[in-house]
């Protein structure tokens, strides 16, 4: 019997490996983001969108040659500033129900258009094409990315660029619409404050009344809440689902609620594996920079004040050149971290769409594909197919 069956091999067994343990998750996936990030197309986009938002923002120098801050390097300062100052309000008001810290932490929102304004008044406007032009570069970059982790195929910088420019007033009015709505409403509880206030025979209305204003300030409030939020999701849904901006907006406010331990879980996950890619494209980048600027001054006796100080400002063309030089590997790193950034927020976006809707990762919009599939109705995404029934098999069994 047992030579009847020697025909019959064995079954071989072979070692566990980690993707066994981790192809049924959801989170994993967010570990490709900085290899995602890290496409020639991505980086590029990045690079040209830093570099043409920069050069706007410092048009304001055309009209202020005295100042020594531009619109775009004040409203980097702000924002970053803003960002921290919300956060650490934030925080310390939900841990300590301390109604004042929670107010003071959205008056770190409200500050920045006052602080522009302050410092250059009509010229602060110069802000909306810095603004525009970074969010058409993570438009771009989040396509890319959606792409590429949903169907594996990497599409060019022209077509995102592309993609893109054609969505640039909905990627703008993600943001800006909510704004504009806080705004409004401000507006009207203000104008309401002036009508029943300003008079002593009015007063006694405009308290009766003033319910009416706190449910305004509940609705703005909750809008800002929910905009701070859900503005990692709002690009990476017009990016995913050609989506305009009011579909952006109740896709990113839909999604926050929904699953907030889940939504903190994975952009805690980005945020760590981000900053490590971040942190070693800015070693190697600083690597580079001083491995140049130390062997090309080695054997010279008077080499440029620049090889040895690359902070000071340069004095002449021939230090104006290598400053330029200086700082290119370090742009590139910039240029990374913003890939990372967008790349990382449509990651999220999509797993998190998985996990409200349940809809399939594969399931993103390209022209030509039949709507909530991923089967092109031609011939135009080669192997896209193939990959996207692949990836939706993938995602069936989770």
């Amino acid at each position: 019997m047992s030579k009847e069956l020697s025909g019959h091999q064995p079954r071989m067994s072979r070692p566990i490996a980690l993707a066994d343990l981790t192809e049924d998750l959801l989170w994993p996936r967010l570990l490709r983001v900085p290899a995602l990030a890290l496409r020639p197309a991505s980086i590029l986009i990045g690079f040209f969108g830093l570099l043409l938002a920069s050069l706007v923002g410092d048009l304001s120098r055309l009209w202020r040659p005295a100042n020594s801050l531009s619109v775009g390097t004040l409203l980097s300062d702000e924002l970053e500033r803003g960002a921290g100052g919300f956060w650490r309000d934030l925080m310390r008001g939900l841990q300590t129900a301390d109604g004042e810290a929670l107010q003071h932490a959205f008056t770190w929102i409200i500050r920045i258009p006052g602080q522009l304004w302050e410092e250059f008044s009509w010229g602060s406007l110069v802000a909306i094409g810095s603004v525009i032009i970074l969010l058409i570069a993570g438009g771009a970059i989040a396509r890319i990315a959606a792409c590429d982790f949903a169907h594996g195929v990497r599409i060019s910088w022209v077509e995102a660029l592309g993609f893109a420019l054609k969505r640039w007033i909905s990627l703008l009015f993600c943001f800006a619409g909510p704004l504009l709505l806080v705004g409004l409403a401000y507006a009207l509880i203000a104008l309401g404050g002036v009508a029943l206030f300003s008079f002593g025979w009015t007063q006694i209305i405009g308290a009766l009344l003033f319910f009416v204003a706190l449910i305004g300030a509940t609705l703005a409030v909750a809008l800002i809440v929910l905009t701070v939020l859900g503005a990692p999701l709002m690009v990476p849904a017009v990016a995913c689902e050609g989506a305009d901006a009011i579909e952006a907006m109740q896709r990113a406010f839909a999604y926050v609620p929904a699953r907030p331990i889940r939504y903190a879980l994975y952009a805690l996950i980005t945020l760590v594996v981000g900053m490590l890619a971040i942190a070693v494209s800015i070693a190697v980048a600083s690597g580079i920079t001083s491995f140049a600027m130390a062997a090309s001054g080695a054997w010279v006796k008077e080499p440029p004040r620049l090889l040895a100080y690359p902070l000071t400002p340069a004095a002449n063309a021939t230090e104006w050149i290598l400053k330029l030089w200086i700082g290119l590997p370090l742009a590139i790193a910039a240029a990374y971290g913003f890939s990372v950034l967008f790349t990382g927020c449509t990651v999220i976006y999509l797993l998190l769409r998985r996990v409200v809707d349940g809809q399939n990762i594969a399931d993103i919009w390209v022209p030509g594909v039949v709507p909530g599939t991923a089967m092109p109705t031609d011939l135009s995404l080669g192997s896209a197919p193939a990959d996207a029934s692949a990836s939706r098999e993938a995602d069936d069994e989770d």
